[in-house]
This record gives C-alpha cells, structure tokens and sequence, in this order.
C-alpha cells in the first residue's frame, strides 16, 4: 500500500495474501514465443510461495495476489519481466479470466480453500467487499486459519477498519506466530494510526524470522522516515533494494528521503528507475515532475521537462486524480503559465482529500500571486 507526503509518494507496502498450497515443478523444454495470445496479459499468482526461475536459480518466491504481466511464454511456463524469471502457469490464474474461472471452481467445489482463492482475486481486482465475504466464508468452512484471517485482516485495512485488521492480524498471529507477513501487515496499520514504536516492534519481529524480507526493510524504512530519521530510512530502502533489484517502490521511497535530504541528483536517478521498472504507473512520473519543477537547486530544476512529464502523468490518470493536478499546476507555474496553473490548481482543490487540502490552498495562493513553487 501507500501513502503520500509532500508529493514525494512514500509507500509502506507488503500487505501481502497467503494461501498454504503444496506442490513444485521443474521448468519446461520447449521455444519461447512472443506471439502466443498470453504475452502482454496479466496474471494473478494463486500459490503462496510460487517459484520464479531461471536455469540457474529461483529468484522470486511470490505471495498470492501479486500481479505481474506476461512478457513470454514457453509451453506452461511465463516470463516475468518484473522479476526475471519463469512463472508456472498453474500457479496462477489469468486476470482478466480470473473472477469466472475461480467462481466456477468453487461452485463445483465449495471449499474453504476455493473461497480463499476466489476472495485473493477479488482482492487483486479491487472488490474488496467481495473478497472480504469469501474470506468469511473460508473461516465459516475452516475456522481460525492463520492464512485466512490475514487475508481478511488486509480487506479491513484497506477499508479502514483498523480495529478489526488488527484484531484479524492478531489473530493470526496467535495462531502462528511465525506468520511474519502477518506481523508486516499489522505494523501497516499501526503507520496508518501513528502508533510508531508498535509497528516498529512488529517489523522487527518479522524480520528477525525473515531477514531477507524487503517489504518489512521497506516499511520499517517508512517509520523510520516518518520520525525523522532519513538517514536510516535510506539505509532500509537501500537493504530492500539489494533483495529486490527490481522494487520500484523502493526506489520511489529512497528518492523521497534523497529529496527530503536534499540529494537531489540521486532521487531523479531513483525515480527515472523506478519509471522503468513500472512503466504503467503514474506515481514515479508524477513525483519526478514536481521534483523538477519545486527543487530549491536551480541546477536541477527544469521546467519545460517537469511539464511534459506532469502532463505524461495527467494523461495516464485521465487528469482526474488530484496529486497530478497539483503538480500539473506547479508544473504550469514553473515555465510561467499562471493561467493554466490557477485552472489545474482550483482542480486539485476540488478533488484533493481533506488531509491534503493544506499544501493545496497553499499552492493555489502562491500562484495567484504569480509565484513558483519551492520544496
């Protein structure tokens, strides 16, 4: 998950699914094609720990709900660009396809387990009412299942019932308390409700069954930033980032506390990865173009690029979301387009949630006075 702070997206992430399956198999033989009616389609992983291989190593073991995008594919097996690796087919299920095919498995075996599945696709496609009733429904059928209990704990949170995820957490945790992605996913919360020295707690928990667990190195870097301690935050994000080359969140969140420390160099490197890495997602763009347009250096300012790439931002959120408003109108202000900065900043207010509304009256007062933006 994420949250934001100074338009620089930090994200405490790792509100992960689990689902107990067994089973492995070897890579398949066979060409490997890019014209086969999979590539470019996405997939739901369905199976907690799913092997991502290469011929020479596992480099991913995925947790159910993750979402990746099929790059090849060679018999039963997928290449996961994302993670460099080789995913079975049977370890997932197809996104688009995923809601019917799960629904009729289920209803030809209504198991405490179909249940699960079906409510991780429904969590992966965003229904999280759906997904929080067949989570129920699976502890109806098989009461006091750690797995389950987190699964449904996530749905809580992301409805913002914080009392009942952590309840659901904890409960998990009871149950086994060697369940670190449990332990992870209650320290969320515990950020969300500012209760840092608790989540603090629960991620250290879950990091010493799991040292190499870039999700929690990533969250407690979160904390750690948010109680001002950047130079630790750094040290966390960049942990994460050995384990995980290709965590883009990562990357966003270390270029926050670069930006926050003033190096902005290395968080305009940080966000042009993190732009690679997730090319579909607005939020690297975004971020780097207000950091183009609002640095204090004039050396690293550049308003005619912060531009394009807001309006890059702007266009892949169909200008309806109201961070990319605002930095499409401080964007505006840079290159002295005050107009178009006064109707997208007026914009953002209208949209802006009311936690955000502060640095967005803030924004639409210097530019009424025909003045830039400096963070």
């Amino acid at each position: 998950m994420m949250f934001q702070l100074q338009k620089i997206v930090w994200r405490p992430t790792g509100l992960l699914v689990w689902i107990i399956v067994a089973g492995w198999t070897a890579c398949a033989e066979g060409q490997t094609t890019k014209s086969d009616s999979r590539v470019g389609q996405k997939i739901i992983v369905t199976k907690a720990g799913a092997e991502l291989k290469t011929p020479e190593a596992t480099v991913w073991k995925a947790y159910p709900g993750e979402v990746f995008t099929i790059a090849l594919v060679n018999g039963e097996w997928l290449w996961i660009q994302e993670r460099s690796g080789w995913m079975w087919e049977k370890d997932g299920v197809m996104f688009d396809k995923a809601i019917r095919v799960t629904s009729d498995r289920l209803a030809k075996n209504p198991t405490a387990e179909a249940y699960n599945v079906r409510g991780v696709v429904f969590l992966a496609h965003k229904n999280y009412d759906r997904a929080l009733k067949d989570f129920s429904a699976s502890l109806v059928r098989s009461p006091r299942n750690p797995g389950v209990l987190n699964n449904r704990g996530q749905c809580h949170y992301l409805q913002k019932d914080y009392p009942q995820a952590i309840a659901d957490f904890t409960e998990a945790l009871e149950l086994n308390p060697k369940h670190f992605v449990a332990l992870n996913n209650r320290a969320l919360v515990r950020i969300e409700l500012k209760q840092f020295d608790h989540a603090l707690r629960d991620i250290q928990a879950a990091l010493k069954l799991n040292p190499k667990y870039p999700e929690a190195l990533l969250n407690r870097g979160v904390i750690n930033e948010e109680t001002g301690q950047s130079k630790k935050a750094i040290a966390d994000y960049t942990a994460a980032i050995k384990i995980d080359k290709a965590y883009a969140g990562a990357y966003g969140n270390r270029a926050f506390s670069y930006r926050r420390a003033g190096m902005y160099a290395e968080a305009i490197k940080d966000l042009r990865t993190a732009m690679k890495l997730e090319p579909s997602n607005f939020e690297p763009v975004n971020d780097l173009a207000y950091t183009l347009a609002t640095a204090k250096n004039n050396q690293i300012r550049n308003g005619p690029e912060a531009l394009a790439l807001a309006e890059r931002a702007s266009e892949m959120t169909d200008i309806e979301h109201w961070n990319v408003l605002d930095t499409l109108a401080v964007a505006h202000a840079e290159v002295n387009d005050f107009d178009s900065a006064a109707s997208a900043v007026t914009r953002a207010l209208e949209l802006a949630p009311e936690d955000e509304r502060k640095k967005v009256l803030a924004h639409q007062e210097l530019i009424a006075g025909e003045k830039p933006i400096r963070e």
